[in-house]
């Protein structure tokens, strides 16, 4: 069954490291397991099997430099405006 955990965790902050434009090379993935030993590690002190995707997420920054990103402007501009309530006819 750990088996099972273990890989749900790798594919996960995989798929998220790859999502977010982190390039995956052989180092990439050394750091990778690193992290999920750390995680591991982390989860035996606190005891709680459930946790470890949570904590392995946590790690990422540890062990990552995510590209930052720009968020958009929202399109079209939010402004105050009235819907229609209130009878003012």
């Amino acid at each position: 069954m750990a088996e099972i955990v273990f890989q749900e965790v790798f594919n996960r902050i995989f798929t998220y490291l790859r999502e977010a434009g982190v390039e995956m090379t052989a180092n990439t993935y050394r750091s990778l397991l690193h992290l999920i030993d750390d995680a591991v590690e982390q989860n035996r002190e606190r005891g709680d099997h459930e946790q470890l995707l949570s904590i392995a997420v946590d790690l990422i920054p540890r062990y990552f430099d995510l590209p930052s990103f720009d968020t958009p402007d929202p399109c079209p501009p939010i402004c105050r405006a009235s819907i229609g309530y209130g009878g003012n006819d």
